[in-house]
């Protein structure tokens, strides 16, 4: 634990010097170069970021992290944990936040010493498309996978807003280096784009997209120690292995499977594969006390290694337990539709299942991120009940992920039309989400069009704008011939077309 005056302010308090313990978890090591194989070492910064983060003493948390990192480089939750506290650091301090202080704290050299800067200035500007290029690169060199693929992906994105040869080629080598392969061809597409007389460029392409094919498979490591099926030694465990694939397993197999993990759980119950195996086996057995003791195993998990991944599976395991009582509650109602009692039952469950579940996404959303998926997630659930304004707020965060940003901007558009008065922001949306869609005719283009003009016949009806209610029913005729009974559009171009009568009668 951080104590005394290493708990205060970092700056004008207490410097660190990485040649003495100063209780930040150093232990007098000095300098890290290479990295990688000290996890436990790791532990130590990340267990001191996150006290010194929540005493609010943000810039000595970032400095913890980077030094942990230096550790173990590729620990997700400590990168996770850095990119909280540098942005709570910004927005607290802003320009009043010294980096270059922190940077002198930082005890890594060589590669690990460029990553850590790498991430830090990052950290501080992460709209910056150079300064997450150059992050990326550094996790790249460091063969930190989904360090690199997050960073990487978030440069990708950023460079499509400036295309330049360059800095895709830089990306795809960087996730290649990482072992990224499909992110690499990605990158390497964009690249090829740009330059198509780049022969060379091609050909590492073609030969980026092969390996990806060959290692999604498995078959690179086929005959090594280690490779495919690794550690099938006996047909005892050839046949488990089997048992654990099917989708189908009998009460018999099941229980023997939580009888094997069990077994092993309790000789290495410190070993975090063998840990999940024992859960997923009692999540698939699936009975009461095994899903209570897979919350408490992931709890414990959680407290000790300081693992989100385990509190988040802790809420899974809460949330599916919620749903099914919902479930239940809703085959009752159903049955008895004139319950009273059930009807107040299935109205609290459903109440405390979605405040629940929102809980859940908002922690999180917290712990990762860069994921915005999560964030589109989270908009959606708000969305479903109604609170379109913090919604919204989610949705502009997850449209910067182009894989998902037409079914974002969709949900946004249609958010911003339930709020009174929001109708030209809800057509603006419709309309750009509409126009980054590669197939005009597929059915996203034509749920579009359709959010489109419902914002039109809204503007329309709210404004007396005759204009918009044109197009609405433009709008409206090109969906009914494309799908004639498509929703309730034969009754929204009567309603539009009642309206233009009035508005020009």
């Amino acid at each position: 634990m951080i104590g005394g005056d290493q708990s205060v302010a970092l700056f004008g308090k207490k410097n660190i010097d990485n040649g003495s313990d100063n209780g930040d978890g150093s232990n007098g090591d000095g300098p890290v170069e290479h990295g990688g194989d000290h996890p436990e070492k790791a532990k130590a910064f990340f267990d001191h970021a996150r006290t010194a983060h929540d005493t609010l003493n943000y810039a000595y948390a970032v400095q913890c992290w980077l030094n942990g990192l230096a550790q173990d480089p590729g620990d997700y939750d400590g990168f996770q944990g850095f990119f909280q506290s540098v942005q709570t650091l910004v927005a607290e301090q802003g320009k009043k936040a010294n980096k270059s202080e922190i940077a002198k704290g930082l005890n890594g050299k060589g590669p690990i010493g460029k990553y850590q800067d790498a991430l830090l200035n990052w950290g501080f500007k992460p709209g910056d498309g150079s300064l997450s290029l150059k992050a990326a690169e550094a996790a790249g060199a460091l063969g930190v996978q989904r360090v690199t693929n997050d960073l990487g992906k978030i440069a990708l994105q950023q460079a499509r807003g400036k295309p330049k040869k360059d800095n895709f080629v830089r990306l795809m080598e960087a996730f290649e280096k990482a072992g990224s392969y499909p992110l690499a061809v990605e990158a390497g597409e964009e690249a090829i784009k740009l330059d198509r007389s780049d022969g060379e460029l091609q050909r590492r392409v073609q030969q980026l997209a092969a390996q990806s094919t060959i290692s999604s498979g498995g078959y690179d490591d086929t005959g090594k120690e280690g490779g495919f099926r690794k550690n099938i030694r006996d047909a005892d465990k050839q046949a488990m292995l089997e048992a654990q694939d099917s989708l189908s397993k009998t009460e018999d197999v099941k229980d023997r499977l939580v009888k094997d993990a069990e077994a092993a759980f309790s000789e290495r119950p410190n070993d975090l594969p063998t840990l999940e195996r024992y859960c997923k086996a009692l999540l698939e057995r699936g009975k009461n006390a095994d899903e209570l003791k897979a919350m408490t195993i992931y709890t414990n998990a959680h407290k000790e290694t300081g693992q989100f991944r385990f509190r988040e599976r802790s809420g899974e395991i809460i949330l599916s337990r919620m749903r099914r009582t919902v479930a239940s509650l809703e085959a009752k109602s159903k049955a008895a539709p004139d319950d009273a009692a059930v009807a107040e039952k299935l109205a609290s469950a459903r109440k405390q299942f979605s405040e629940k579940q929102i809980e859940e996404l908002r922690l999180q959303v917290e712990n990762y991120p860069t994921d915005l998926r999560r964030k589109f997630q989270l908009g959606l659930t708000l969305a479903s009940r109604g609170e379109h304004q913090n919604a919204i707020e989610y949705f502009q965060m997850a449209q910067d992920d182009p894989k998902i940003r037409p079914q974002v901007l969709y949900a946004m558009g249609q958010s911003f039309l339930e709020l009174d008065g929001w109708e030209d922001a809800a057509i603006d949306t419709f309309r750009q989400a509409l126009s980054g869609v590669v197939d005009d005719g597929s059915d996203m283009a034509l749920e579009l069009r359709y959010g489109l003009m419902c914002a039109l016949q809204a503007k329309g009806e709210a404004d007396s704008d005759l204009d918009a209610s044109e197009e609405a029913d433009r709008l409206a005729g090109a969906i009914a011939m494309k799908k004639f009974n498509y929703k309730d559009i034969q009754e929204r171009r009567k309603a539009i077309k009642a309206k233009i009568a009035e508005l020009r009668g």
